[in-house]
């Protein structure tokens, strides 16, 4: 299936999540919940890691990484000042002081090479131009350590007939999902050297997301 056409402009997509970041942890509950606990169960954190998430949005999964990782290194960049704003004031509510917040973009990691034993990614591939696709995978795979790994989370086409549904919302109405549509970028990953260890589907209450995850080579 199609993956559908997208630009990038990071000032719209700051003005965009300042719009919907009054709801956003309650679509986030509805639909994305499921793949944020896969992640956190697949990376297998061990104390003591440096781990990065990319778009780390209002910090739900970011708060979890920090917990099981109390002695590590926890860093987590996002474009919306907004998201990064309320992520801050998550890890002050449930009393975290190991986490580093600021703003960054995918495109150009501000970090310098083998860097991380884990980076994080959760539904920021969906909103991207494919074009950028290649660009990402191979910032990620800059910035983290020979034998470490990557999760990654996106909107999916998924394999129900419901789940097709999304679909046709992201085409005819891509407003209401703040543009993000489904995806496949597995062989982005592999293309920039990793090695793809799980790919799994999941639905939630209808919305389809993939949860990859993949190594680089030690």
């Amino acid at each position: 299936m199609e993956i559908l056409q997208r630009s990038f402009d990071a000032d719209n997509i700051r003005r965009t999540y300042r719009k919907v970041i009054w709801f956003y942890d309650f679509w986030s509950w509805l639909t994305e919940s499921k793949a944020a606990e896969k992640i956190i169960d697949l990376a297998e954190i061990t104390d003591g890691e440096s781990v990065l998430e990319v778009a780390c949005g209002t910090g739900i999964v970011f708060a979890k990484i920090a917990m099981l990782n109390p002695d590590g290194s926890n860093i987590g960049i996002d474009l919306s000042p907004d998201m990064l704003k309320k992520a801050k004031k998550r890890l002050e509510r449930v009393g975290l002081s190991n986490g580093e917040l600021k703003e960054g973009n995918a495109l150009g990691l501000d970090f310098e090479d083998n860097r991380f034993d884990l980076v994080v990614n959760n539904f920021m591939v969906d909103l991207m131009p494919v074009k950028t696709f290649d660009r990402i995978a191979s910032e990620f795979y800059r910035v983290t350590k020979p034998g470490g790994r990557v999760l990654i989370s996106t909107f999916s086409f998924g394999k129900k007939k419901i789940n097709r549904f999304w679909f046709l919302i992201a085409k005819t109405l891509p407003a209401l999902l703040t543009g993000c549509r489904p995806v496949s970028f597995s062989q982005y990953l592999e293309d920039a050297g990793f090695e793809i260890e799980e790919i799994i589907e999941l639905s939630q209450n209808t919305f389809p997301s993939e949860v990859i995850k993949a190594r680089k080579p030690a």
